[in-house]
């Protein structure tokens, strides 16, 4: 269990580290240009970000079940695609259920969970943000 958290915290750090990073640089862009152009730009920069932390937390969970942290209940075995798509869903709080995880690999699902409603609540705002300086112009 102790493993499971430490590897969880390791990949929110380095999920919202990340996050916050690439934000800064949409910040940046909008700052320097406030076309549409750039707002989409920024949209992408968003959606890479969030891609980016599910991969980092599907290599988590690889890791994890490579550790014998527990694993996941899915036939046959899990392949790349299946870690990404389970993380995918996962940060996204969707939780379809059809991967799901075993034993002490349930903690760092929670915790991305917790993590992808986070971050997703930091690119809402920067979206906000964009729209509203679009009303004003």
């Amino acid at each position: 269990m102790i493993a499971a958290l430490v590897l969880a915290i390791a990949l929110f750090l380095a999920s919202v580290g990340a996050h916050l990073s690439i934000l800064g640089a949409g910040h940046r862009m909008l700052d320097a240009r406030r076309n549409f152009s750039a707002k989409l730009g920024v949209a992408l920069l968003v959606l890479a970000s969030h891609l980016l932390v599910a991969t980092l937390f599907a290599g988590g969970f690889w890791l994890g079940a490579e550790l014998g942290l527990g694993g996941f209940d899915k036939t046959p075995a899990m392949s790349a695609m299946d870690y990404f798509y389970f993380s995918l869903i996962n940060v996204t709080t969707l939780g379809l259920g059809d991967i799901y995880p075993t034993e002490h690999l349930r903690v760092i699902a929670g915790v991305e969970a917790l993590t992808g409603f986070a971050l997703i609540s930091c690119s809402a705002q920067l979206f906000w943000t964009m729209m509203k300086e679009g009303e004003n112009a």
